[in-house]
């Protein structure tokens, strides 16, 4: 089933990229634990890269995501760098593999 944000009030989509400050000061179970917890974050990824981890995060506006940035994201335990990319579009592909998401 595939939900339908935008109707449901949540009009933007963030993907966040977040490389942890001190990666031996806080384990990454904490930060999963603590990240997870948060409503508007959908997906967590723990990724190779530039970055540690990559969000999902839906939010009904652009104030609404920065207060979810300053509030709730900034505020997990070891959070160092992050970069946001607000989603213009999303395109689904055609075929088995475009079906699984």
């Amino acid at each position: 089933m595939v939900v339908d944000n935008a109707a449901l009030g949540f009009g933007v989509t963030v993907f966040l990229g977040i490389r942890l400050a001190a990666k031996g000061r806080v384990s990454l179970e904490d930060f999963e634990r603590a990240v997870t917890a948060i409503p508007e974050v959908q997906t967590v990824q723990h990724v190779l890269g530039q970055f540690d981890y990559r969000l999902r995060i839906t939010a009904r506006d652009i104030s609404d995501f920065e207060r979810i940035l300053r509030r709730r994201i900034m505020t997990l335990p070891g959070v160092g760098q992050v970069e946001a990319n607000v989603m213009l579009s999303e395109e689904r592909l055609p075929g088995p593999l475009g079906m699984l998401g």
